[in-house]
């Protein structure tokens, strides 16, 4: 794979800023972060932009790409919900559609929103299928479980054994947990000590009943939260304590959810959760904070060789547009237009149609669209996969997290 670099306004790794910083990649990897001089024939230039790592969804169900939300809450945990779910209406027509192309719009909802890497929480039989036809990565190495109370589908083995296969391999064991108030769930923290799956290797999902002994448990153990909070007020009305996390220490990550009960995506996300921390608590979550939450901090929780712009480390990198002021502002406030360019593993899949050049240097087919307004290049066949929705369900489906026309019919 070619040598190239990208330079722009800003540079954040997440944990430091670099004014003027350039990226170097080869190979998939990263082979410099600097604001030096570097010596690479392609380099490109990118005015009035903040280079950052590839965002990381944490929790999602690409399966469950659709849209409009559904659901009758608030509820005591999950099961009402999902009752609920299949039994509307739009499950019934979303369910036309064959699970790949579900998982093709569920990826490219990620990867419009600057996501290179989601966390798809369903057994690995599922997903396999799929893992080599999305535009984006998939974390497809962990242990699981659907959930802790005694009405958990049956993902996964034996808890004890899932954790301990994480431990040994260096996994995620991921599990959603306390999503809801009932009696069983409120405990669910206990349940999963007894079971043994509480540890550093274990990724919590939700927490909406976590006490703060609980927090506390979480913290010593150094386990990782994932925070879903656009699905938690949608569903319960509540969501987890993330100050008394964060206050603790706690690896907090962020997850959309599916947008059948959460946030459209994960720009959405992290400008929700800002807005609803200040209301929860009076006071601002910083976008620092909320940047590292959707790149560092899942890095660490997921073992990942990405999260953070480092030498070594995969070359997942995504682009936004900048105008000044504080950098890690710029990308939670970002629209889908401010999405200026995705790289994943050191070759670009998705961005402005300004910078058609470096596709073409890094022989990369990509199709046109326009998102937003702005014309962009994106590998695959979006709009194919769009028109085959289409058809299928007989009228033509709106996904507001795919805003997307092709160019004829922008003319």
């Amino acid at each position: 794979m070619k040598k190239w670099a990208i330079e722009s306004d800003v540079l954040i790794s997440p944990d430091k800023t670099i004014a003027e910083g350039k990226i170097v990649m080869s190979n998939g990897s990263i082979d410099a972060v600097t604001a030096g001089e570097i010596n690479c024939r392609v380099v490109l230039s990118i005015k009035n932009g903040v280079i950052s790592p590839g965002l990381i969804n944490s929790h999602d169900h690409l399966m469950g790409s659709y849209y409009p939300k559904v659901g009758k809450g608030p509820y005591q945990n999950w099961l009402p919900w999902d009752n609920d779910l299949k039994s509307d209406p739009v499950y019934e027509e979303r369910q036309q559609i064959v699970n790949r192309d579900l998982y093709l719009i569920g990826a490219y909802r990620n990867l419009l929103s600057g996501v290179t890497s989601v966390q798809d929480h369903i057994p690995h039989f599922v997903q396999e299928p799929y893992l080599d036809i999305l535009p984006l990565k998939l974390i497809s190495e962990f242990t699981l479980s659907h959930s802790i109370t005694s009405f958990a589908l049956n993902w996964g083995g034996d808890v004890a054994e899932e954790y301990a296969n994480a431990a040994a391999n260096s996994l995620p064991f991921i599990t959603h947990i306390a999503e809801g108030f009932d009696d069983e769930t409120r405990v669910d923290l206990n349940t999963l000590k007894q079971k043994k799956g509480l540890g550093p290797n274990s990724v919590l999902v939700h927490g909406i009943a976590f006490s703060e002994d609980d927090i506390a448990e979480i913290a010593r153990e150094g386990a990782s939260v994932v925070w879903c909070a656009d699905s938690n007020m949608f569903m319960f009305g509540r969501t987890a304590n993330v100050r008394e996390m964060l206050a603790a220490g706690v690896n907090v990550c962020i997850g959309t959810d599916s947008p059948m009960s959460g946030g459209l995506n994960i720009l959405y996300e992290m400008n929700y959760d800002q807005q609803l921390y200040k209301e929860l608590y009076n006071e601002k979550l910083p976008s620092k904070q909320i940047v590292k939450m959707v790149t560092a901090n899942p890095g660490r929780a997921f073992f990942l060789d990405s999260g953070r712009l480092e030498e070594g480390m995969l070359a997942d990198v995504v682009v936004f547009r900048h105008e000044g002021g504080d950098p890690y502002d710029s990308i939670v406030n970002a629209t889908l237009a401010d999405v200026r360019l995705v790289v994943i593993e050191g070759m670009p899949v998705y961005g402005d149609a300004e910078f058609e050049e470096i596709f073409q240097e890094l022989e990369v087919e990509v199709e046109k669209i326009v998102v937003e307004g702005v014309e962009k290049l994106v590998i695959g066949n979006l709009t194919g996969l769009l028109d085959r929705v289409n058809r299928v369900v007989g009228f033509k489906k709106k996904f507001p997290f795919l805003p997307v026309q092709d160019l004829s019919e922008q003319q």
